[in-house]
Formats: structure tokens, sequence, C-alpha cells
């Protein structure tokens, strides 16, 4: 690891820093954020492509122009940051060459989860549209303060865990593209000792240090 400020240090003042100030802007300077939006067609998630485009509709045909715009920034500042973090994380495994963050285990299981948890929106997105002429206009659903209140928290931890997922990629990358035989065995002994000799990222680091003393 480099001197000085740790890679998840840096990235937790991040992702805190984006909610504060997004929470702060969004709810100082938003009007009638708690009032339901007419004509609303409910959506799964604001990480979905259509669900931005539908949510400015919604405000705009109800006259509130500025929330629309305000939501479609965040939206787009948003999806920015998980992107960025993510890039940024990779860069910073594969330069400084550092230990894993999560571990092997954990990226698997988080991606694992999102995976699931993302076909499951998928499909209630499906069975919502299909069902849409029948569901109410109104509601909790239709207010933009809980858009903003559920998209800026969920950006904020996507954002942190991409950001350590990538960097344990960018790590085990540029091991196997680099790494010494010396090197490896160090990184595996390490791996054993922090995540446990039986662990997914213990068992690949050991694999790959046998490939490359054979090569």
């Amino acid at each position: 690891m480099a001197q000085g400020m740790s890679f998840r240090t840096a990235i937790t003042l991040i992702v805190c820093g984006y909610a504060l100030l997004a929470a702060v802007l969004v709810f100082g300077a938003g009007h009638d954020l708690w009032r339901p939006v007419s004509h609303y067609t409910p959506q799964v998630s604001w990480l979905f492509p259509n669900t931005t485009a539908v949510r400015t509709a919604a405000l705009s045909a109800d006259g509130a122009f500025g929330t629309a715009g305000m939501y479609a920034l965040l939206a787009a500042v948003s999806l920015g940051l998980i992107a960025a973090l993510a890039a940024g994380g990779f860069a910073w495994g594969v330069l400084f060459k550092s230990e894993t963050e999560l571990g092997l285990d954990k990226a698997v299981s988080y991606a694992t989860i999102l995976a699931l948890l993302y076909a499951v929106g998928k499909t209630t997105e499906v069975l919502m549209h299909a069902l849409a002429a029948n569901m109410p206009s109104g509601g909790i659903q239709a207010m933009p303060g809980l858009w903003f209140a559920t998209l800026i928290p969920s950006a904020a931890i996507l954002s942190r865990l991409a950001a350590l997922v990538a960097h344990d990629l960018g790590v085990f990358v540029v091991l196997a593209v680099e790494g010494e035989p010396a090197a490896l065995s160090a990184f595996a002994a390490r791996s054993e000792e922090r995540r446990g000799a039986d662990s997914l990222e213990a068992k690949l680091a050991r694999r790959m240090t046998r490939l490359r003393k054979t090569a």
C-alpha cells in the first residue's frame, strides 16, 4: 500500500462527501419533494435505463421543471461516480500493487448478490409494466423525495463497492502479468493469513504461484 491515506479511507471519504453534498443540495434547494407526482408509472430502481426518463417526464408534466433537471443531473452524476471510482480502484490496484481490500471471496459474493438483485429487479420491472394499467399513479412511490432518498445512499454504497471490487481485480491482474514466483508465494502466504488457507483468494494465489513456477 502506498504511504499516506489508505485506499479504503480515501474511497469512504469521497462517497460520504458525495452523499452529504447531494443531500444538502437536493433537500435544501428542492421544492414540493414530498408531494406525489401525477400520472407517474412506478419504477423499480434508478439504475434501470428508462427510470430517469420516466421520472423526469412525470415531473415536467407536473410543472416541476427544476426538480426534473435536478433528478436527471443527480442520476447522471451518480452513474459517473460509480464508473469513476471503479476505474480509480482498478488503477490503484495496478499501480501500487497493494493488498486486496475486500478479498476475492467477498468480491465474488457481492458480485453474485448484485447480479441476483438485478435479475429480480428486471423481472419485477417486466411485471410492473404489464400491470401498469391497473396500478395507482399516486401514493408514496410517486414522491420525488423518496426517489432522491433512495438514489443518494444507494449510489454511495455501490460506488464504494465498485471501487473496492475493481481495486482487488487490479491487484490480481498485475500479479498475473508481472508477478514473480517469489512475489506470488509471498502474496499467497499473506492471503492464507488474512483470509484463511481455504479461501478462494488463497487457493487462486497458490495456483498462480504453481503456474508461474512451471512456466
